[in-house]
């Protein structure tokens, strides 16, 4: 049996084909036959790429920018030193796997148009490789292109979710970020996300969720309208778990077999060579497990209703690692050395360092170097005075 799989595993597969080429070119990869996946950081420490960030940034129009956002820790000059490099070589030269990347955007874009009857396109094709963070201790590549009627328009309001027909899966360290224009607001989203720019779903400008998950047929589904049709805190801003029938509308969405013969489509320009490489982990895709029939069997269609309280797991031990460390600074009032974090999760130095760094490069804490301390805030909690204050 084909797997149903979603456009955002496709993603991956089309930015496997553009991303192999300049590592190779750049001469950061390893030559050796280990099984370790090599980094545009050096073979010498060989790290894999940490996490996966695939965006999804909606327009009133029903147009979409896709950004696919791959992210390393940087642990010391050396690394960060050839990253840039990297990063340079990454943004000058046009290989031939970015011309697949873009050839592979438009077959994906194609295939939906079919199916749907909107005409869409692949547009605004961009790439760019950077480091981010207090010490630049986060190395970010990143590809993106924007697919015109990506979502049905309605009257005023954007509907995403038809094309994500049998639903998608995302794998461990990938998140999955739908956010809204300026302008828009969310009406709905279904199922309950991660995690929301604000605490109420109508001023929240974005919805994440994190992987690993399998969503059902055509979720996760967001329903945007204009800022001014819902305000913040109503009851018609709503989540919603994969069951509710919200909105349901009669569109087929992209069927199992042309999103099978798709993948087949993007296999031929890239997975071999990606493969070849040993870059499949670094770019954070699917294991063959995953996408096997017998995992499919063994997954629970209910999977993506909110989990059911246990007695025997805290509310802490459910939360991502994220989500805690924005719990642990409400509860010190918006602000915590970085040390202290570390003395409170019982977690390394280093994924601190990494965890802080991926949610200062989202704008979610910020992070002020005092003395030898670092100070970690949340947004409107900076410190005012050179004192490093909890």
């Amino acid at each position: 049996m084909v797997r149903s799989v979603a456009v955002v595993l496709a993603a991956v597969l089309l930015f496997a084909s553009a991303g192999a080429a300049p590592l190779a070119t750049a001469g950061i990869g390893s030559d050796s036959a280990a099984p370790a996946v090599q980094s545009p950081v050096g073979a010498a420490e060989s790290p894999s790429f940490s996490s996966t960030h695939f965006r999804i940034a909606v327009h009133p129009n029903g147009s979409a920018t896709w950004t696919f956002q791959y992210r390393t820790q940087l642990e010391n000059d050396t690394q960060r030193e050839r990253f840039r490099e990297y990063a340079r070589s990454f943004e000058a030269n046009e290989t031939r796997f970015v011309e697949q990347f873009r050839a592979n955007a438009r077959s994906l874009v194609a295939d939906g148009e079919g199916v749907t009857g909107r005409e869409m396109n692949a547009t605004n094709f961009e790439r760019a490789a950077f480091t981010r963070g207090l010490s630049d201790d986060l190395g970010v590549v990143q590809l993106s292109f924007t697919w015109t009627n990506f979502a049905r328009t309605d009257g005023e309001r954007v509907v995403v979710g038809d094309l994500f027909d049998g639903g998608l899966y995302l794998g461990s360290n990938q998140r999955l970020v739908v956010t809204a224009d300026p302008g828009l607001a969310f009406a709905s989203v279904s199922p309950t996300p991660n995690a929301t720019a604000d605490p109420t779903l109508a001023a929240s400008d974005s919805v994440t969720w994190f992987g690993p998950r399998e969503f059902t047929d055509e979720r996760p589904r967001a329903v945007l309208v204009p800022n001014d049709s819902v305000g913040a805190g109503e009851a018609g801003a709503t989540t919603g778990s994969p069951s509710s029938t919200d909105d349901t509308d009669g569109d087929t969405g992209l069927p199992v077999a042309l999103l099978g013969g798709l993948l087949a489509l993007l296999a031929v320009g890239g997975v071999a060579y990606w493969r070849r490489e040993r870059l499949a982990a670094a770019l954070g895709g699917a294991s063959d497990a995953d996408a096997s029939p017998a995992a499919d069997a063994s997954r629970d269609p209910d999977a993506d209703a909110p989990p059911v309280g246990d007695p025997a797991v805290s509310d802490e031990e459910m939360l991502a690692d994220d989500e805690r460390v924005e719990r642990l600074l409400r509860e010190h009032g918006g602000r915590m050395r970085q040390a202290s974090i570390v003395e409170e999760t019982d977690w390394s130095k280093s994924k601190v360092s990494m965890l802080l760094s991926e949610m200062e490069a989202d704008d979610r804490i910020s992070r002020l170097r005092v003395g030898r301390e670092n100070v970690v805030s949340l947004p409107g909690h900076e410190p005012t005075t050179g004192r490093d204050e909890e």
